[in-house]
């Protein structure tokens, strides 16, 4: 999954967040979380692949929980927070 893909789902899922009037601070959360992977000089899944949760972790606005989404984002396509119902992911 490109960084692209990946980057768009995590807005999925903040917009998602915020029409169910989810804390704003997650909301927004996950919109940084989006444009540091946006922004992010390798391909996450590299990332993902070499260093794991950890290394996600270390990037700015992203921290333990969202490390841990993104990371099953990259190597299933899905994130667990919300069923496929709630949010169309890409793939």
């Amino acid at each position: 999954m490109d960084n692209y893909t990946v980057a768009e789902n995590l807005l999925r899922v903040a917009h998602s967040l915020e029409e169910k009037r989810a804390n704003l601070y997650r909301v927004q959360a996950y919109r940084r979380a989006a444009e540091t992977i946006l922004r992010l000089n390798r391909p996450v899944e590299d990332l993902v692949a070499g260093e794991g949760r950890k290394g996600l972790a270390q990037l700015p606005g992203i921290g333990v929980k969202l490390s841990r989404k993104i990371e099953t984002l990259v190597r299933t396509g899905e994130i667990p927070i919300l069923s496929e119902d709630e949010v169309k992911m890409v793939a």
